[in-house]
């Protein structure tokens, strides 16, 4: 499991994204179009960074229309995390 934050949401994984995807196009179809979008931006699998999964959500909004729901679902998921992750000193 991956590390979560203090809302006790877990940290988005790849393994989510791409079954996210898969629901949409079938797993293996998503697995490629997954690996092709992280090897055009020049990233390793798996992807453990939200950074980079953010990256390669950015990626398949640009691509076509399915995908762009796919991938803003992604993005959404991961912009979430990172804001309520941030810890805010006062």
């Amino acid at each position: 499991m991956a590390p979560g934050n203090e809302y006790g949401q877990d940290c988005p994984t790849e393994g989510e994204a791409v079954s996210a995807l898969a629901d949409l196009l079938g797993h293996p179809l998503a697995e490629g179009i997954w690996d092709l979008a992280a090897r055009e931006l020049n990233l390793r699998r798996p992807l453990s960074d939200p950074a980079d999964l953010r990256r390669v959500a950015e990626h398949l909004m640009t691509v076509g229309d399915l995908l762009r729901v796919a991938g803003r679902s992604t993005k959404v998921r991961v912009i979430t995390y990172e804001a309520l992750s941030r810890t805010v000193t006062s």
